[in-house]
């Protein structure tokens, strides 16, 4: 320090005024942020600095409170960004459960995208409010797969408990594999793949439920007092579910097969007030849906296709138990049922009859509006008997009905033939029915056989195959049968076209079209034979009565051997054009798959919009978890045109757009998928930009604090 007096007191005065202004730095900071107004404090926070004190020697630190509170602001905002769960990438059923046990009421379980979760036991719920989902909740193949591999495992997820309120189950691929591990064998162990139930508000969305060992792909229980209510089943795929009954295997019963029960359900739901709604069913054997009673469920919306697998209905309500008979609320609304190329025996059944034999048990209370049945292979659309208090109206079809009386149905009555709209009026009580129905007797309807194996089966008969030991007739007598002359010529045709190599369906391009040009053109090959055959006959006879087994065997030899040959040629060249055909007919169904993804791809985003708006209409219109009372049902057609009376609720349903269109839902999923991925992917880039921005807001603030120190240490 200076020794000069003026220096002296001069740097003793800038000590004295700082030691100040650090004593009292805290304090007028404070008064200030209370007296100032809140645009005040903003400037006093960002753009005012301070002093604050670090130790008590010489040093000081002047800070600004921008950047102190920028990173705070930013670290709170990364943490709640980050909040999020991850997803469970390895684990098993027991793994799963333990979750739940640990994690109580609320637990969420979210397996990872793209993940296959082999499963060795049933994924079980605990406790109220618990989830199982996949995270993002993807839709289409990116959705978590769920496995069964246990051979005594049947059920892949079970929440009926009694504690298992409002559990959910989203966006899954729930597998039963049911084609690696069979039916289940033991009868009393046969239940769903999926079960809920027993419990108030549970909840499946946007699941693939398939290939169930069991009797139904979906359970939901009716609880032991009857306690189930509001399940919602909303916007899943479901099938196949079951095998065709076939009697040489599985005997007269199905029920009683030696093979485990063949048939299975889509869904088998007995629980009041709850719906079942904008589902697609693909070959479910037994039936797409049955319904226990279910007071106050709505069926609305819901596609149901065979293709490649017949079935004996496609929603059915027979069921006595567990609700006494009692379908009060219960409504079957805008449902389509397409037979597309196998047979579905019974559109909507109702009634036991439609079942079985039971002609005493009456059914009451329910409701079958504006449901859609099409197809080509329909036994009998919409069959009714034992009702009492129904409604059935405003249904519509375009439909082909067949189907033959088999040796399961009852000699007595004797069902009528396939049709559209069938009741038995004697058995029906104060109910409303639309005009179409025929009035007939009837029990065990479903017993019919399809037909479409005989309609789809080739047009080609071969010629018949000759006996090993035919030979010509050496004897010369006139009593020798002249078809012996022609046995070398059917050995060839049995050589040239081997029986092992013509199937039941001779030829499958996936066209009709094509197949039959196919057939058409095998079918002129063996007319050819056909022709040379009864030529060499013919010779044959004419020699003969020219006489003498020489010149008979002499013409025959020359006239023979250059048919043959002919034949021959003919029989390559056909060949070569089948196979020319076949290739052609495989590259036109590929041009038609990819027009055909197209196409969908574009009526899919009309299809949402329309059903989006019709269910707010419905919505606004009457709540849907309010069931319809079937009393204000009013009593008119929207055919017949009459206006409506009174209170009485309209329902004018029109089918849905495009619904021919199998694949249409799933496309539409696929495209939502990718909206988002999009937004999984901004979520992803903000959190790097905001860690980025962190840790520059840090590193800028430590400099400008060290720089700032140094000036004042330099000053003092």
């Amino acid at each position: 320090m200076s020794s000069d007096p003026a220096a002296s007191q001069a740097v003793l005065s800038i000590y004295c005024a700082r030691q100040q202004r650090r004593r009292s730095s805290w304090s007028t900071l404070g008064m200030s942020l209370a007296s100032l107004e809140p645009w005040g404090i903003l400037d006093a926070c960002f753009f005012r600095k301070y002093e604050i004190p670090i130790a008590h020697g010489y040093n000081r630190r002047c800070v600004h409170l921008a950047p102190l509170l920028v990173t705070i602001f930013l670290l709170s905002f990364l943490t709640f960004v980050s909040a999020a769960p991850s997803c469970v990438r390895f684990a098993d059923y027991d793994s799963i459960n333990q979750m739940f046990v640990n994690g109580g009421p609320g637990t969420k379980v979210l397996l990872c995208p793209n993940r296959l979760y082999r499963l060795s036991g049933p994924i079980i719920f605990t406790a109220a409010d618990q989830e199982l989902a996949t995270y993002g909740y993807p839709t289409g193949s990116e959705r978590a797969v769920l496995r069964v591999e246990g051979r005594d495992t049947i059920t892949a997820i079970q929440g009926d408990c009694r504690r298992c309120a409002r559990v959910s189950v989203k966006n899954l691929i729930v597998n039963g594999n049911r084609k690696k591990l069979g039916r289940t064998k033991n009868m009393d162990l046969t239940t769903g793949l999926v079960i809920l139930g027993g419990n108030e508000g549970q909840s499946i969305y946007n699941s693939l439920i398939t290939n169930p060992r069991g009797f139904t792909a979906i359970h939901i229980r009716e609880g032991d007092k009857l306690q189930c209510t509001g399940a919602i089943i909303e916007k899943n795929e479901i099938g196949p579910a079951g095998e065709e009954y076939d009697p040489k295997i599985d005997g007269d019963d199905p029920e009683m097969s030696p093979h485990g029960r063949p048939l299975a359900d889509g869904i088998s739901i007995a629980c009041r007030d709850s719906f079942v709604r904008d589902n697609t069913f693909y070959d479910n054997t037994n039936a797409a849906i049955v319904v226990y009673g279910s007071p106050g469920t709505l069926i609305h919306a819901n596609h149901i296709f065979a293709r490649t697998l017949s079935a004996m209905a496609g929603i059915l309500l027979v069921d006595f138990t567990p609700f006494d008979g009692d379908y009060t609320g219960t409504m079957i609304k805008s449902n389509i049922i397409d037979a597309v190329s196998r047979t579905v025996r019974v559109g909507i059944g109702l009634g036991p009859t439609v079942w079985s034999d039971d002609t005493e048990t009456v059914l009451s209370g329910g409701s079958v509006i504006g449901n859609a049945i099409k197809g080509n292979h329909i036994g009998y659309g919409i069959a009714a008997a034992g009702l009492k208090n129904w409604s059935v109206k405003d249904n519509w079809e375009e439909a082909h009905y067949e189907g033959t009386r088999s040796a399961r149905c009852f000699d007595e009555p004797v069902n009528p033939d396939p049709m559209g709209f069938l009741y038995n009026k004697a058995t029906i009580e104060d109910s409303v029915f639309q005009e179409g129905f025929k009035d007939h007797n009837f029990q065990y309807l479903v017993c019919i056989d399809g037909v479409q194996n005989e309609v789809n089966s080739p047009k080609l008969d071969l010629p018949s195959i000759p006996q090993e030991n035919g030979h010509l007739n050496n004897g010369g007598s006139d009593d020798a049968n002249p078809n012996d002359s022609s046995l070398s010529v059917e050995s060839f045709a049995k050589e040239s076209v081997p029986e092992d190599d013509m199937p039941n369906r001779m030829f499958s391009t996936g066209s009709d079209m094509m197949d039959d040009v196919l057939e058409h053109s095998h079918q002129r090959m063996m007319d050819v034979i056909d022709q040379l055959k009864r030529k060499v006959d013919s010779f044959s006879v004419s020699a003969q009565k020219e006489g003498g087994r020489i010149q008979i065997q002499r013409a025959a030899d020359s006239s023979l051997l250059i048919q043959l040959e002919k034949l021959q040629r003919r029989i390559e060249h056909v060949e070569l054009l089948q196979r020319t055909q076949l290739d052609n007919a495989a590259q036109i169904r590929s041009s038609m798959q990819t027009w055909f993804r197209e196409m969908t791809a574009t009526a899919d985003w009309q299809y949402d919009i329309l059903l989006n708006s019709r269910h707010k209409l419905e919505l606004a219109s009457h709540p849907p978890d309010q069931p319809i009372d079937p009393s204000l049902l009013r009593e008119y057609t929207h055919r017949t045109g009459l206006a409506p009376t009174g209170d009485a609720v309209l329902l004018e349903d029109q089918p849905h757009l495009s619904v021919e269109r199998e694949g249409l839902r799933f496309l539409g999923e696929r495209a939502r998928q990718a909206n988002e991925h999009e937004i999984l992917t901004k979520t992803t880039f903000l959190k790097l930009l905001v860690i980025g921005s962190s840790i520059m807001t840090l590193v800028w603030a430590g400099t400008k604090w060290w720089t700032e120190g140094r000036v004042h240490g330099k000053l003092l």
